[in-house]
């Protein structure tokens, strides 16, 4: 039943988008799921606002309870010599089988073997609940019935907590959350110089005479893959160690770390001596040249020194 209703919809949905959009859109998939549906299609470019307006016009043909009309044709020919503007497959249909025609009163005519409602307004409620872009694809999500009135109270409860936690309201939310976009990028531009310049000032502190010359320290709220980017710029120099953890705030009870060595040191596992040291107070793995884990804060120090000890014999 759920499955009838969902793909009744779907018609109806695709039928405003292509009227909105002014041009036959390429339906590539229609998938109904346990919790949601899904329609696949083909284009260059779909606006959101597109999208909405047609979800809007479906609404408005389910609350006028527009009829579901079923036509058969003996081929595709015949089906478009009567009904020009039918959407149909071609590939899939083949010219000369038998063509069953679904028609949405005065909205939309398509080619489809499914099930169908006899009436738009057995729907009762359509809603878009996703849209995402792969490639040349857009998924778009939706739900009909009692399914689209409980996504709607969700997504009316999960508006309100946004609101609550940002201290906007209906009228503000869109604008507040832009503002704070803006401010997290400011933020993250600040932070990536902070970063930047930390760890620039690091100095190489030598081990021995001719011995590899090691980069380590512990920090709390640097970017750790702006970290793990300056070990893998530094190993390219000939003779170097680097061995960083970083704390993400002063409350992590773990700290990202990162150990990695010249190529020209091959004496020297990471892999290996990272898996004995912190078998107990951590976790992680990599090459043998570069590895990446975490490390309890309490043994943060003692992990670096560890490993300073180490590399100094080799």
């Amino acid at each position: 039943m759920q499955n009838k209703l969902a793909h009744t919809s779907e018609h109806a949905f695709i039928g405003s988008l292509q009227k909105l959009m002014g041009k036959t859109l390429n339906v590539r998939k229609v998938e109904h799921r346990d919790y949601d549906n899904l329609v696949l299609i083909t284009a260059k470019d779909i606006e959101v606002d597109s999208v909405i307006e047609a979800e809007r016009e479906v609404n408005s043909l389910i609350s006028q309870g527009r009829r579901v009309i079923i036509h058969s044709f003996g081929s595709l020919a015949e089906a478009k010599s009567h009904l020009p503007n039918l959407r149909a497959n071609e590939d899939r249909i083949g010219r000369n089988n038998q063509v069953r025609v679904v028609e949405i009163e005065g909205h939309d005519l398509a080619a489809c073997v499914m099930d169908h409602a006899a009436n738009l307004k057995e729907c009762g409620f359509f809603l878009i609940t996703r849209m995402n872009r792969i490639g040349s694809d857009y998924e778009i999500d939706f739900v009909v019935s009692d399914a689209a009135n409980n996504h709607a109270i969700d997504l009316s409860y999960k508006l309100l907590k946004i609101c609550t936690e940002t201290g906007a309201n209906y009228n503000t939310v869109e604008e507040t959350v832009k503002k704070l976009k803006q401010t997290n990028i400011l933020h993250l531009e600040k932070l990536r110089k902070l970063t930047e310049e930390v760890l620039n000032n690091i100095e190489p502190e030598p081990t021995r005479n001719a011995g590899p010359c090691i980069i380590s320290g512990t920090f709390t709220g640097l970017l750790d893959e702006q970290v793990r980017e300056f070990a893998s710029r530094k190993i390219s120099e000939s003779n170097l160690v680097v061995v960083l953890a970083n704390l993400n705030s002063e409350l992590d009870s773990m700290a990202n770390v990162v150990f990695a060595r010249s190529d020209s040191l091959f004496n020297i596992d990471c892999n290996r001596m990272f898996k004995e040291i912190a078998s107990e107070c951590g976790r992680g793995g990599g090459k043998s040249n570069f590895v990446t884990g975490v490390i309890r804060r309490e043994n943060v120090g003692e992990f670096i020194s560890t490993i300073v000890m180490m590399v100094a014999t080799k």
